[in-house]
């Protein structure tokens, strides 16, 4: 039957002609015997949840969709499980939030989300009553990643709800302790501030379950907090605090100080007295951890960071309750701030664990110390020992979380937590497309977008880049198995993963200091142009063969940061603008924003045109709009100031002028990007979650349809299949579809009804493999993009029936009639590549009737590899007619 006038017109019978003539072959598909029926959309869609006309009901149908990656884990600071139920576990990462397990960690729950943070400090539970627990939130290290909290949180329910308990500006918690007795008393250790003096420091008490709050110890100084706290398990009364004094800066940090010491109370908080006893004390004190043995609180056991005295990690013990004390280690421990824990078998008061580089075991009191965690990752931070068997131990890491059995003797790995802490992200433009990022100590991978296993992306799709603290990798714009990749201070490769081989392509001035993080870009006007950053800013035109420096130092190049013990005074961050080769945008992390427009003959340093910029802050960003060669946007964060204030700056004379950007939430703000469709398109990542604004900054939105209140470190736009791509520092990689909102505009918003220009969709054969239905509950696997076409349409208002969406060969056949939602707002529908009897591949209309409108649009199927065999319709799902539906 072919296509008539009646109900195209003109316009569309041409359109639909050319159809005829660009369809060629056609390839039959066959979807293998089982296809799981989270594939395909199905069931009728849900009442949306905002008001007619608002913006949170143009926002709503976003929806992410985690894209892993389990197959490392990052930071865990905590591991608790109650009394007598072994099998459930608490695991607290440091950005990642808090997961749950009933069944020895085959499956895990997210338990703490959508409050105000998700940097897990300490979990408590309490012994009388096990579906009491309290959490402290915030980082208790000191390391350059370490996140903040917003206080102190209660379940009463085992972690099913939280009630907030206030102390906001605790911001990092290191210990919480609770009166086995009364389930009411509480105590805490507060850190306060990292990068600047003050905060609530100190130790807080309540004793009516956290409803009131007192603090009753404070530190020495205003860079004092407390770290630990150890209660006596006979006698409740008698606690043990640390205190640790320590100051971070961008480019220094002091780990030690004359208040740390060793506090000791005896009437339940009342009093304390800071011990002497032989103990060290002066500035050479770093932090301290500390235990009670659980049978004898006579036994207490301290690990104190030294600086001086020979350095490194020392055991301290008192058999007198902490009356006197002796240094018992001969073996030199790793110290700092990001170690100095002791953990005692509660079963033997001779044996204990110092989660350090690796894991440290003595079996002789602290004497002499063996180096356990063979084949496991490093940077060890909690360990928990089962008091009924010392052998079976669960312990944390940098890399994620393990098992032992055998006394930390061997190790199993748990890969099925996707906590990993990205740093940056990238998608190169493959089919299908792979997402590449550098994580938190966990080096940099590269991943697929989305897989043909039916299950999804599993964590052996998941392929490593490069070692170290990963952080920028981008594909070449025109070979994707050609990568560059970072790692700490500036070290940059160009791997081939066709044969894993890399070459180191770092430039090798010797004047260079390199940020932790240095950037670097691809020009998009040139494949093999790439630009890297020290504290000057060089150029490759031969994919990193070759270097020369195209700019002075852009930075303060401040003698004092200079001569601190971290890298400062260097560029953080670059870009190119699009519109106009050799126009290029640099920011510093002491606060210098500077424009080319000759590719570096000249420069022009720009952010004292910034009214109401930050002096010297961290430029977290600078971001050439894909519109105007003119235009750019820059933020500074203020997370290394303790500074809440979101800056946001936009330009579009090339810097001579700026406009700051207001209406973000008190967020630190770490990354901007601009569509390059819609130009009103913006997206933020800040410390605590992402952000969009439909009309260019002027407001702005939370998107929370599946991201948490994570670190959104780095944000891509794949172009071509319209996917915004989130690197989160805690939760992995994040990925939305948001075709219709690069093609929103003020026009189609007063439209009754519109229909998107769909993205291209892909038809493929899912691989049969029998073992994804027989691998049981704990293999990891991210979801796949909903198999098939999605058609994205707008309604003005509630339709009084739901809108019919067609699905058109080139002969004019109805292959597939989809019922969309008729609700006000943006509804989309999912055909899923099947109708008639020949296959599915080319180009297909759209049509859309709302009432008496009529509208199309161009559908274009791709293939992926070879689509063919035997059509198995009566195993492909609920869905086996060829209709989806859905919002």
């Amino acid at each position: 039957m072919g296509i008539h006038f009646d109900f195209v017109g003109k316009t569309e019978y041409s359109r639909c002609m050319t159809l005829v003539r660009a369809c060629s072959s056609f390839v039959f598909i066959a979807l293998g015997a089982v296809v799981a029926s989270a594939q395909f959309e199905s069931g009728g869609p849900s009442a949306p949840k905002n008001p007619v006309g608002s913006v949170e009901r143009l926002l709503e149908p976003i929806q992410f969709r985690n894209a892993g990656v389990a197959a490392f884990g990052g930071r865990i600071l905590d591991i608790e499980v109650p009394k007598n139920a072994v099998n459930t576990i608490y695991v607290g990462a440091a950005t990642g939030g808090l997961f749950k397990s009933i069944n020895n960690g085959t499956t895990w729950t997210p338990i703490f989300e959508s409050y105000g943070a998700v940097s897990i400090g300490d979990l408590a539970i309490s012994q009388s009553n096990p579906d009491i627990l309290y959490l402290g939130t915030g980082e208790n290290t000191s390391t350059r990643s370490a996140h903040y909290g917003d206080g102190m949180y209660k379940s009463a329910d085992a972690g099913k709800t939280w009630t907030y308990l206030g102390l906001k500006e605790t911001k990092r918690i290191g210990q919480v302790v609770i009166d086995p007795k009364n389930p009411d008393v509480v105590y805490v250790a507060s850190m306060g501030y990292l990068y600047k003096g003050g905060g609530e420091k100190g130790v807080y008490k309540t004793t009516d379950g956290g409803k009131t709050w007192s603090q009753v110890l404070k530190g020495d100084n205003d860079t004092t907090g407390f770290i630990d706290i150890a209660m006596d398990p006979k006698n409740s009364n008698v606690l043990f605090a640390a205190s640790h004094d320590r100051l971070r800066r961008a480019w220094n940090v002091r780990e030690n100080g004359p208040g740390a010491g060793i506090y000791k109370s005896i009437d339940a908080g009342k009093t304390w007295k800071k011990l002497d006893g032989g103990l060290p004390k002066g500035d050479d004190v770093g932090r301290i951890g500390l235990a009670v043995y659980a049978k004898d609180g006579k036994y207490v056991y301290a690990f104190i960071d030294m600086k001086g005295q020979g350095g490194g990690g020392q055991v301290w013990r008192s058999k007198d309750a902490g009356n006197t004390w002796a240094k018992v280690n001969d073996t030199k421990l790793s110290g700092g701030t990001y170690y100095c824990r002791i953990f005692v078998d509660p079963n033997d008061s001779e044996t204990m664990y110092c989660p350090n580089l690796n894991i440290m075991r003595s079996k002789d009191g602290g004497k002499t110390f063996a180096s356990l965690g063979a084949k496991a990752h490093v940077d060890w931070h909690s360990v928990w020992i089962n008091p009924t068997d010392s052998n079976h131990i669960r312990a944390g890491c940098d890399g994620g979380l393990y098992y032992s059995y055998d006394g930390l003797e061997t190790t199993w790995y748990i890969n099925n937590l996707p906590i990993a802490q990205f740093y940056a992200v990238s998608a190169d433009n493959d089919t299908p497309y792979n997402v590449m990022g550098g994580t938190q100590d966990n080096g940099s991978w590269r991943g697929p977008s989305q897989s043909r296993n039916r299950s999804g992306v599993f964590n052996w799709h998941w392929e490593n880049i490069i070692g170290g603290d990963g952080f920028y990798n981008i594909a070449h714009p025109k070979d994707p198995n050609i990568i560059y990749g970072s790692s700490q201070f500036g070290a940059v490769n160009r791997v081939d993963m066709r044969n894993r081989q890399g070459k180191s392509i770092r430039p090798r001035d010797t004047n260079q200091r390199a940020n932790w993080m240095a950037p670097f870009i691809t020009s998009p006007h040139d494949p093999d142009t790439i630009y890297w950053a020290g504290n000057k800013l060089y150029k490759s035109l031969d994919r990193g063969d070759t270097w020369k420096a195209v700019s002075p130092d852009l930075t303060t190049n401040d003698p004092e940061k200079i001569k601190g013990n971290v890298p400062h005074c260097t560029i953080t961050t670059i870009d190119e603008s699009r519109k106009q080769q050799g126009v290029l945008w640099v920011g510093t992390d002491d606060g210098n924003v500077w424009v080319t427009q000759n590719d570096g003959n000249t420069w022009t340093q720009v952010n004292s045109a910034m009214t109401g910029a930050p002096s010297k802050y961290w430029v977290s960003r600078v971001h050439a709009s894909p519109h105007a060669a003119g235009t750019a946007f820059v933020t500074f964060t203020g997370f290394r100031e303790d500074d809440w204030t979101p800056y946001l700056f936009k330009t579009v004379d090339f810097g001579k002028s700026w406009q700051r950007i207001e209406g973000l939430p008190n967020e630190q703000l770490c990354v901007i990007k601009q569509d390059a469709v819609n130009p009103d398109l913006l997206f933020v990542g800040t410390e605590s979650g992402l952000h969009v604004s439909l009309d260019g900054g002027a407001k702005w939105e939370r998107l929370n349809t599946g991201v948490t209140s994570i670190p959104c470190q780095d944000l891509v736009i794949q172009e071509r299949e319209s996917d915004l791509v989130v690197g989160t520092h805690g939760r992995g990689i994040y990925i939305a579809d948001i075709a219709p909102y690069r093609q929103l505009t003020k026009e189609i918003l007063d439209k009754d009804a519109y229909l998107f220009k769909p993205t291209r969709a892909l038809n493929f054969n899912f691989i049969s493999d029998m073992f994804e239905t027989f691998y049981g509950f704990q293999r990891f696997a991210s979801p796949n993009p909903t198999f098939g076409a999605g058609i994205w349409y707008y309604l003005k208002a509630d339709a009084k029936d739901a809108p019919k969406v067609e699905i058109l060969d080139v002969e004019g056949k109805v292959l597939a009639t989809l019922t969309g939602a008729k609700y006000a707002g943006l509804n989309k529908v999912t055909w899923n590549l099947r109708g008639g009897t020949g296959p599915v591949s080319g180009k297909y209309l759209v049509r859309l009737t709302n009432g008496a409108d009529i509208q199309t649009q161009v559908l274009t199927v791709e293939t992926l590899g070879a689509v063919g065999g035997q059509d198995s319709r009566a195993n492909l799902g609920p869905d086996d007619d060829g209709d989806g539906g859905g919002r």
